[in-house]
């Protein structure tokens, strides 16, 4: 199947183009007029050779409303990735009233949607809406050996490592995460969390038991992952958090390391299997008490919970297509923010 993957880049300022077979790739900034001409090139080219069938549009409302017109001025149907409460971004706004995220729900010709809490509140009654979770690299993201992972990157073979690593705002729940390894650290254990990402002003990584990383490269995730005797999935309870489906949660299940989690929407109702074989080993959102009872039998008693079926690139991607019944003669154009 042909596509074209067309990124805009909140950050950079350079223009890049590759590809990759049948798929080709551009960023353009949106610090650059080049997203600009980007668009007018294709809504303009691309009208009169039919060149596309479908349109994809990620990221936000803004992203939408840019793929949405650009389908419309080309005759391509338009799909609408839903995989946030984009009306909850702090970039959101509905200037003289217009919301263009519920009119972007209202006026898609299909919608994909990362949770079945977004689609249970968000999905349109008799259109086509698509769970399509977030999933996973399958060459990434497997069993890999502990002690080998931590000599590759220069950590302890013999501590007890829970480990946390992606965005650090208070609805995730980190906070909760430091105070529940400190619990267990003033109970005689050795426990240490294995932290990494960017820090928010509750998180103090100063403190004993703390082990900080900073900003992890990607290529270095799976082994960070495996390092660890135990993930933690900390979230407490918010309108963003309980929408999303979250993808730290299959990369750990993924690379067969138990789960430390809470009893929030984003894990009860997209794994609920996973959830199953748990058991009462679920903490209450926000109560770092109760998470620290958690840890403490996950790391003396871990169980460990099946991996979901179709969770893989591969399987999403063959899945999606079927859906929108898209063959591999189909093109497609994906707008999505970068």
């Amino acid at each position: 199947m042909a596509v074209q993957l067309w990124l805009l880049d909140y950050h950079g300022r350079q223009v890049e183009r590759t590809g990759d077979e049948n798929l080709q790739i551009i960023n353009t900034p949106l610090k650059h007029p080049a997203w600009m001409m980007e668009w007018l090139r294709r809504a303009t080219s691309f009208r009169s050779s039919g060149h596309f069938d479908v349109v994809v549009a990620s990221g936000d409302s803004y992203i939408g409303m840019l793929g949405f017109v650009l389908a419309r001025a080309i005759g391509a149907r338009f799909v609408f990735d839903v995989y946030d409460k984009y009306d909850e971004f702090g970039g959101f706004r509905r200037p003289f009233g217009f919301d263009a995220f519920r009119y972007l729900l209202a006026r898609a010709d299909a919608r994909l949607f990362a949770s079945r809490a977004l689609i249970d509140s968000l999905g349109v009654a008799g259109g086509v809406n698509l769970l399509v979770q977030n999933g996973i690299d399958a060459e990434r993201f497997r069993p890999l050996d502990k002690q080998a992972s931590r000599r590759a990157l220069g950590l302890p073979e013999e501590a007890s490592f829970v480990g946390y690593f992606g965005s650090m705002e208070p609805d995730r729940g980190v906070a909760d995460l430091v105070g529940a390894v400190h619990c267990l650290r003033e109970r005689g254990s050795k426990v240490e969390l294995l932290l990494g990402g960017k820090l928010s002003s509750e998180v103090d990584p100063n403190q004993p038991g703390v082990r900080y990383v900073g900003n992890v490269p990607f290529a270095d995730v799976p082994a960070m992952l495996a390092s660890c005797d135990a993930l933690a999935v900390p979230y407490r309870r918010s309108t963003f958090m309980d929408a999303g489906a979250s993808n730290k949660i299959a990369e750990a299940l993924a690379c067969a390391r138990p789960v430390v989690a809470t009893m929030t929407p984003n894990l009860t109702a997209n794994f609920p299997e996973q959830v199953a074989a748990l058991g009462d080993r679920l903490a209450e959102p926000g109560d770092a008490r109760d998470l620290a009872r958690v840890l403490s039998l996950q790391l003396e008693h871990p169980v460990l919970s099946p991996m979901p079926d179709g969770m893989t690139w591969s399987d999403i991607a063959a899945t999606t297509a079927r859906a929108l019944h898209l063959s591999a003669d189909s093109t497609a154009g994906v707008a999505s923010q970068g």
